[in-house]
């Protein structure tokens, strides 16, 4: 009897949510929400067909919710005219590298650190505001600028937005390839070598450009990056005591409409990376231990651009796989 009113209840919500008065008035909602045009009608057609398909998932996620079977909700966002297929190769720009890192070290926690049961760096006053990448595959050089602009808040008391459009540019002897992907460990290398401009003066353009960086505004200086051991207590203790990290996760298409809630993601794989984000915390809530990580899609995504992954098991979507952060001299 239970079973069979959940699904009455389903039909009838979808039925609700599909109704085609509803669903024109969301499409126009979200082509002016997100500024979107398209080259054509034919163009627009396909994707109003595929934001329809979305808008199905969303609503079916959603009654999950609300039924207790999930802990997070998912939402109409900037990637809701986007099949799954485009999303996953939108992300897939992590350069995985197996050339040796001569200039990292290894973080070694301390044996009597006591860890806190939450932090966010956050309300420390040490993050930028969140920023967006574009179409450009560059989450890497966000997540480096994250780590950057925190270590330079914490050790020298200034908070300055860094430019990723520095690194784009400027890193590809170390072996990134701008908005192709790269990797943070790559982007240690160049600033240890060069430094880094402010946003302000070396702005984001969101596509791959000359080279134009001078040595005389670099704003920030490094002696080399700490990699983190692939231990989730480890990495713990790095962000409770040494601030955000650079990390890498697989980001698996349930991230491409989510937007609130603590993630439990089954589909993301352990060893598999594909997208660069900032860790800034963890905490729990309900019960549900979690991740606090800062994403580079625009504070209209997720949970004011963030999102909350689920500790849920071991080593979450990999999370433990490649972390580092910056030594700020």
């Amino acid at each position: 009897m239970k079973a069979a009113f959940l699904l009455l209840a389903l039909s009838l919500a979808l039925a609700h949510a599909l109704t085609r008065q509803e669903l024109e008035d969301k499409w126009r909602k979200f082509q002016i929400d997100f500024s979107k045009s398209y080259k054509s009608s034919i163009e627009a057609r396909k994707r109003f067909l595929i934001f329809e398909d979305n808008l199905k998932k969303i609503e079916e996620h959603n009654i999950r919710f609300q039924n207790g079977e999930v802990s997070y909700t998912k939402g109409i966002n900037k990637f809701a005219d986007w099949t799954s297929e485009e999303f996953l190769d939108y992300v897939n720009q992590y350069k995985v590298s197996k050339r040796p890192q001569k200039d990292s070290e290894t973080f070694k926690p301390k044996s009597n650190f006591s860890l806190p049961a939450s932090v966010d760096w956050r309300v420390q006053g040490c993050i930028t505001g969140v920023k967006d990448q574009g179409i450009c595959g560059s989450c890497w050089a966000f997540s480096t600028t994250g780590s950057l602009e925190a270590q330079l808040y914490l050790q020298k008391g200034k908070l300055i937005s860094l430019s990723e459009q520095n690194l784009i540019d400027c890193s590809w002897a170390e072996g990134n390839e701008g908005c192709e992907g790269g990797l943070m460990t790559s982007a240690w290398e160049y600033v240890q070598k060069n430094g880094c401009e402010s946003e302000d003066d070396y702005p984001y353009e969101e596509v791959d450009a000359k080279c134009r960086f001078e040595q005389t505004k670099s704003v920030v200086s490094i002696s080399g990056y700490v990699e983190i051991d692939k231990k989730e207590v480890d990495l713990q203790i790095a962000v409770a005591s040494i601030g955000p990290i650079s990390v890498g996760i697989d980001a698996s298409e349930e991230l491409q409409s989510y937007s609130s809630g603590i993630l439990e993601d089954n589909s993301c794989s352990e060893y598999f990376l594909n997208h660069g984000v900032l860790l800034v915390g963890y905490g729990s809530e309900n019960g549900k231990d979690f991740y606090i990580i800062k994403n580079s899609w625009g504070a209209a995504w997720g949970e004011q651009g963030y999102f909350r992954l689920g500790k849920k098991g071991s080593n979450p979507c990999g999370i433990t796989e490649d972390a580092s952060y910056p030594k700020v001299i």
